[in-house]
């Protein structure tokens, strides 16, 4: 007998999978990212060449987020997802054996890092478009949740694990670490259950296949032009829905935003403030204690009927806790004071980013048609990618103009503004929403 995720056995083991590849492979690939970034600044010592580290990992997610929410909406998902984690195992897999023959080299390591954050942003989009058809609709908040603690516990073991172990390994065995955990992802992958796929999806698959054999050239055109098609498509379905086109407008200004902390909390701690590196590392890893935390609660806690409640108290909550970062450059607190005084607030910001993410992913999970999904959520990570080096930017050359107070209090204030104006409209599209759901599954 085949169970489908509609089973709640089914689901559990769905999400044990995911979870157990996401684990593996973020640890793999985070361990890779923080060797590179120690080997290329041991070696060149150039601030510019480990810049270029962190674009190579940035821009393809950035350029290719909608492109791949398309992709997911016209292919099959399951083979995406597989296929995606398969190729990122081969490029290092490819990469070791480059650097085995001719040695390790600059344009080498970029090119991996391009590759596997071309692999790393289809994969995300399958993902995200694929969880309604992973596990039932009532544990969408726990296998989000869960995904975010696979992404979490990796993100805060890698650092301590190659740490320790390149001072064992060269690079290139790091590479072997990472087609490892790729491969272990690629093999959970292909026992993951998928429900049925939707008759329309199916019927526009079935569609797309061209009749008969024609010119490379008529193909390529094609393919292009209904990739231009379903682009356009998926933006005026995101606009003509009232809650999706709220949310995004949320997206972009609070992620625009929230990039202060990102780039001012550094320099206030260490250059105004007086923290040694050592107290900073701990704050930033506060931050990743947060996020975990409540992740790992949020896979106990009973899913929200209304996520658009928790939406707007996370953010009104993180632009008062942006507010209260300013006092001790206000207040001029002493150095282990103002360590002391942010630990608890990193902590509750980094819980508040899960308190507003999950709820967010759970809704467009729950509203969106699953033929649109794929190209939601690349418009969703194409705009949330897009606007932090626009923020960052910005932010550091106001870092040299403006005290970082003024910053941290504008930025507060600013997300309690976009909070309180679209209230209003997210409540009442919510409401809309849910009345148009029941109309939908009344019909069904």
């Amino acid at each position: 007998m085949t169970h489908h995720p509609s089973d709640p056995a089914a689901s559990n083991r769905n999400i044990f999978l995911f979870f157990s590849g996401k684990l593996a492979s973020v640890l793999g690939s985070s361990m890779y990212t923080f060797v590179v970034g120690l080997y290329i600044l041991q070696q060149t010592g150039s601030g510019s060449s480990f810049a270029v580290t962190l674009l190579c990992g940035l821009l393809p997610g950035i350029v290719l987020s909608p492109f791949a929410g398309v992709l997911a909406d016209m292919v099959n998902r399951r083979r995406l997802l597989i296929g995606s984690d398969l190729a990122s195992a081969l490029i290092m897999s490819l990469s070791f054996v480059v650097v085995w023959l001719e040695g390790m080299s600059l344009p080498v390591i970029y090119t991996s890092l391009i590759l596997l954050s071309v692999c790393a942003t289809f994969y995300s989009i399958a993902v995200s478009s694929s969880m309604m058809l992973l596990v039932d609709s009532s544990s969408i908040q726990r296998a989000g949740s869960l995904n975010q603690t696979a992404g979490s516990a990796g993100h805060l073991l890698a650092p301590v694990l190659a740490g320790i172990l390149y001072a064992f390994l060269p690079l290139q065995d790091f590479m072997l670490v990472n087609a490892a955990g790729f491969t272990i992802s690629t093999i959970m992958g292909c026992m993951l259950r998928f429900k049925p796929m939707p008759e329309a999806m199916t019927a526009n698959e079935c569609e797309s296949e061209p009749e008969g054999r024609q010119p490379l050239r008529e193909r390529l055109g094609s393919v292009a032009g209904e990739v231009r098609a379903n682009l356009k498509d998926g933006f005026a379905y995101a606009i003509r829905r009232p809650v999706i086109r709220s949310l995004l407008v949320v997206i972009f200004w609070i992620n625009f935003f929230f990039v202060a902390l990102n780039v001012v909390l550094p320099y206030v701690a260490v250059q105004t403030l007086g923290l040694s590196s050592e107290q900073y590392g701990i704050l930033e890893a506060m931050l990743a204690a947060g996020v975990l935390l409540m992740s790992l609660l949020l896979t106990v806690l009973r899913q929200s009927k209304s996520p658009v409640k928790p939406i707007i108290g996370g953010l009104s909550a993180l632009g008062m806790l942006f507010l209260t970062l300013a006092l001790p450059l206000l207040l001029q607190f002493s150095p282990s004071a103002t360590f002391f005084f942010y630990i608890p607030l990193l902590i509750l910001i980094g819980a508040l980013i899960m308190v507003i993410n999950i709820p967010v992913q759970v809704y467009l999970q729950q509203t969106i048609e699953e033929e649109y999904r794929g190209r939601v959520f690349g418009l969703v990570e194409g705009i949330a990618g897009s606007i932090a080096p626009l923020g960052m930017l910005l932010y550091g050359v106001l870092l040299d103009r403006i005290p970082g107070s003024v910053i941290l209090l504008v930025s507060g204030a600013a997300i309690l503004v976009v909070t309180l104006i679209r209230r209003r409209g997210l409540i009442s599209s919510n409401t809309a929403e849910q009345q148009r759901v029941e109309v939908r599954e009344a019909g069904a």
